[in-house]
């Protein structure tokens, strides 16, 4: 059902021949100092790069090509021009309290950034590249993160604002995306398309320019080598190569720009992005800090470390789902069909007085059919979350859902109690953004020492009880929560 929507603008888009909308806010926060990154490589090469372009946005690129990233020093020079970069943009960020911000043009770009940044911080013989490895670390680890604000790619971002009448893994083409929301006239969409997709947006060049333009030019570069040819003539060939990849590399940074120019322009800010953006702010300070204190990063994660890092993401998930559809139309949309949202009339309000205070009820009355809610659960009102409730009872009758609520908190706000037959709408609270920081401390407590069943022998042999194993094994797991 949570799909509902997009097939609806999909199938919109196909009959208009043009992107749609499918978000009233931007859901990311676009922060003006952000870095646009795009590196290319060759085929078969997941750890090199051939050339990158970067640069702020609106502003040009900086590119930086090699002639064959296989030679291992001439990697290491561009790593070193990219690594100098990454040095002072991070001292900004930190001089300045926010945190750096990368964009890339699609999800391969990332991918390909990611295996990089693994790759360079464990570099034993070369300091400076290990550190380089170390700062791109940051981004990259944080890309599966729900709500992080530090990696992005300008296809994910497109999708998540746009719906087009292609299918989603074409959506992954950057060129054909920006064709689909801003079309061309006099030409059919799908025609337009194909046009598109014939430039390079990944990052990978093309293998038909590799066979017949690119990898003759690295044998004549190879072949000069080997003959002992002049400084001059080296300079000429290496010159070819960088005139070759630089409009490709350049095209790509033009089209990453473009895409957030579109998204800069078309939409405001989301009330859910302050809470993000004040969450990376804390991470990347803690992430520099942990730098400065020189501790490595682990090629694996211990126990200790991979169960906070669980818990992160499961919070972060849950946070988004519920901090989403306050203030966005279109999340709250998404948040109806799911049965996430409890849309009602009300009735049979009522106001008791008891002991030192007085409860207030009132009855919801809808016709929804997916709810997804039970009595103990608490309920926000959409229009001001002030206004909080607990569900009592759930009754249904016939095509009528009838749901009975204690009003919790926001009563003694004038005007905030709803009246009969209003129309009011209510969800699962905001996130409480502060939670992790309890959660953290509570499992700080709790893995203070390594449980058994994480120790380095394992689980203890069957033959016989081992020393410190509990009687009682699914007791010992659930004390674990």
């Amino acid at each position: 059902m949570s799909d509902l929507l997009n097939l609806v603008g999909r199938l919109h888009a196909h009959r208009i021949g043009q992107a749609v909308r499918a978000a009233s806010h931007l859901q990311t926060s676009i922060q003006p100092h952000a870095l646009v990154v795009c590196p290319l490589a060759m085929a078969g090469e997941d750890t090199a790069v051939h050339a990158i372009a970067v640069g702020p946005i609106g502003q040009p690129p900086e590119v930086y090509v090699i002639p064959d990233p296989r030679v291992r020093d001439k990697q290491y020079e561009l790593i070193a021009w990219f690594g100098e970069k990454l040095e002072v943009y991070y001292a900004e960020c930190r001089a300045r309290g926010v945190f750096p911000q990368f964009w890339v043009s699609s999800s391969g770009a990332a991918g390909h950034l990611d295996i990089l940044a693994d790759r360079l911080r464990f570099t034993r013989d070369a300091p400076h590249i290990k550190r380089t490895g170390e700062l791109l670390t940051y981004a990259t680890e944080r890309l599966p993160v729900a709500g992080q604000q530090a990696l992005f790619t300008a296809t994910g971002a497109l999708r998540a604002h746009y719906c087009t009448g292609q299918q989603e893994s074409e959506d992954e083409h950057l060129g054909a995306l920006l064709t689909w929301i801003q079309p061309p006239s006099g030409i059919d969409i799908y025609q337009a398309v194909q046009r598109a997709e014939q430039q390079v947006m990944g990052v990978k060049t093309d293998p038909q320019f590799d066979t017949d333009h690119l990898q003759p030019m690295l044998a004549a570069y190879h072949k000069a080598i080997k003959a002992g040819a002049s400084e001059r003539e080296m300079a000429l060939r290496e010159a070819r190569i960088r005139e070759a990849l630089t409009p490709i590399v350049t095209n790509i940074y033009v089209a990453v720009q473009r895409a957030l120019e579109l998204l800069r322009g078309q939409f405001t800010a989301a009330p859910i992005l302050d809470e993000l953006v004040r969450t990376e702010q804390q991470t990347f300070e803690g992430f520099m800090v942990a730098r400065d204190e020189g501790q490595a990063l682990p090629y694996r994660d211990r126990p200790r470390g991979a169960a906070f890092k669980i818990a992160e993401r499961e919070l972060a998930i849950q946070s988004i789902e519920k901090g989403s559809i306050f203030g966005d139309t279109m999340s709250q949309a998404r948040a109806r069909i799911e049965g996430r949202i409890l849309s009602g009339i009300v009735a049979g309000k009522t106001s008791t007085k008891v002991p030192r205070k007085t409860e207030h009820r009132f009855e919801l009355q809808t016709e929804q059919t997916n709810l997804h809610m039970r009595a103990g659960d608490e309920l926000a009102a959409l229009h001001n979350p002030k206004l909080r409730c607990e569900i009592e009872h759930v009754e249904r009758t016939g095509a009528t859902t009838r749901v009975r609520v204690l009003v919790t908190a926001g009563m003694r706000i004038p005007g905030l109690l709803p009246d009969n037959g209003a129309h009011l709408e209510l969800a699962a609270p905001p996130p409480d953004w502060y939670f992790l920081v309890v959660t953290r401390k509570k499992m700080s407590s709790r893995l203070a020492e390594t449980p058994w069943t994480h120790g380095e022998a394992g689980l203890p042999p069957q033959g016989g009880a081992a020393e410190g194993r509990p009687n009682d094994l699914l007791a010992a797991v659930e004390a674990l929560r």
